[in-house]
């Protein structure tokens, strides 16, 4: 079985972990315990799925309910940076910065989809950066917090974007991470006894491909390896369906009785160390 080099620790002894639609097929590295698709699928053809339908739903359905989610995650991000620069990438709809202009805060966003750039920056009546970080050429040392809400999973070269974070951060300034947990045990037995059939980590079906699945540890170790202090790591909230979020509340519950990191989705923060 051939192995692959780790996009994250370039260790070379990635073994597979789970096959997909060939030549795809998800690795698991044993050195940082990071999950990632390989080869990495066609990057043009994923941003295209990332139109007005993807949105739809947030935009009408979900919208009040996701209006509470940004809430509570604004107040964890005000409860350790204050109020003050903020930078949002992979903004979306600009839903959360609207919420954070609105407290206070001066914001800022990045976006890989140009419908929901162009959707965002109407919102926000400002631009709205389409493209990748690096490509913004931000200052450096120019955000007081920057964020990213179930980003990491979607990108090519997740170290390479935290540096780049790291740079226009200010001294001490704040990165909020949130991610799936990919030792999301009790989701996972869940969607077994619904749908009968063990979940997959990658499908080209997929309405949003994850290219990398991480856990507590490994997302911990990647965020040291980009230069950052760990201040605290445990569940996120960002679940809107209220059938999900009565199984992760049990997730919750039970991986607090268990010291284990069993909850649908990870949220780390960190100082620029």
């Amino acid at each position: 079985m051939r192995s692959s080099s780790c996009p994250v620790c370039r260790g070379g002894s990635s073994r597979l972990l789970e096959p997909a639609e060939p030549p795809h097929r998800v690795l698991h590295c044993p050195a940082c315990d990071v999950a990632f698709v390989d080869p990495f699928p066609d990057r043009a053809a994923l941003d295209r799925r990332y139109g007005p339908g993807y949105y739809a739903a947030w935009i009408t359905r979900q919208k009040s309910r996701r209006a509470r989610m940004w809430d509570a995650r604004l107040r964890i991000l005000e409860g350790v940076a204050g109020r003050g620069r903020l930078l949002d990438v992979g903004c979306g709809d600009g839903a959360f910065l609207e919420q954070a202009l609105r407290r206070g805060w001066e914001v800022a966003g990045t976006e890989i989809s140009a419908w929901a750039a162009a959707h965002a920056a109407a919102t926000l009546g400002r631009d709205v950066f389409c493209g990748e970080l690096r490509e913004a050429a931000y200052p450096e040392a120019h955000f007081d917090a920057v964020t990213l809400w179930h980003v990491l999973e979607h990108v090519t070269e997740p170290l390479s974007l935290l540096e780049e974070v790291r740079r226009i951060l200010k001294p001490h300034g704040v990165l909020i991470v949130a991610v799936p947990n990919r030792n999301d045990r009790v989701m996972q037995t869940a969607y077994r006894l619904v749908k009968r059939r063990r979940p997959k980590l990658f499908s080209l079906r997929d309405r949003e491909p994850h290219l990398f699945h991480f856990s507590a540890a490994s997302l911990t170790r990647l965020v040291a390896l980009a230069g950052f202090a760990v201040a605290w790591i445990g569940p996120d909230s960002g679940i809107v369906e209220p059938s999900k979020r009565l199984v992760n509340g049990a997730a919750v519950v039970l991986s607090r009785l268990l010291h284990r990191c069993w909850f649908n989705a990870i949220l780390l923060i960190a100082r620029k160390a």
